[in-house]
């Protein structure tokens, strides 16, 4: 009997002696709470997930059916016509059962090739969005980490950012001339707040950041 409460005692100060495992060395410090991670740990996390999420707007369903006689939105089609993104594929006649004929006639954009490029399904706070278009990554700089909460597993984070990678389509005259609020949007810093928390052995942002974001489907700006 003594000679198994000699080994188990031994167990316990050798597991008490060994170095912490890999995401246990926030844990490992100060009287055994989670620290808050420093400015450029959480300035990391941000700019991963921007990096894997660009700043992007809901557009409309591709291909982009339009009326006839909708003449603004037809312009507003256009738009991205000669912004390279969309091309006309010509007139047709889709069913639509509220119409008197059964059908109403419309002018049908298909993606360009460089559109294609840039369209995707939406993620993040657009996820329930099917198509969006991306004009540029956060480039988040001056983060400054709050102090953790009193149960040690949320901290929240403020920083700028300025867009980079934009892309050449978004600075085309015909956007700036249609949208003339959308440059400054490009060019301007903004300020952001997240909440980062402490899962899994590491901190992650809680939530999809949902930050103001420009809106190509409204008909100007």
């Amino acid at each position: 009997m003594r000679r198994k409460i000699l080994i188990a005692g031994s167990m316990l100060i050798l597991a008490a002696c060994s170095p912490p495992s890999e995401g246990e060395d926030w844990l490992a410090k100060g009287d055994g709470q989670v620290s808050a991670p420093s400015n450029e740990d959480a300035r990391q996390v941000l700019q991963k997930w921007f990096d894997d999420n660009p700043q992007c707007s809901p557009f409309f369903p591709v291909p982009h059916d339009v009326a006839v006689d909708a003449e603004y939105t037809r312009q507003q089609a256009q738009v991205f016509v000669n912004a390279g993104l969309l091309q006309e594929e010509g007139e047709l006649a889709i069913a639509d059962p509220n119409s008197g004929s059964g059908a109403r006639k419309v002018v049908r954009y298909d993606a360009t090739p460089e559109g294609k490029a840039q369209f995707r399904p939406g993620t993040g706070a657009l996820a329930n969005m099917p198509t969006v278009i991306c004009y540029g990554t956060r480039n988040v700089e001056d983060v400054k980490v709050g102090e953790i909460d009193a149960m040690g597993y949320r901290v929240s984070v403020a920083y700028h950012y300025r867009l980079s990678d934009v892309p050449r389509w978004a600075r085309t005259t015909s956007i700036a001339a249609f949208y003339p609020t959308f440059p400054e949007w490009l060019d301007r810093e903004e300020e952001g707040y997240e909440d980062l928390i402490w899962k899994n052995g590491k901190w992650s942002l809680e939530r999809p950041p949902t930050s103001g974001m420009f809106d190509f489907r409204q008909l100007s700006h």
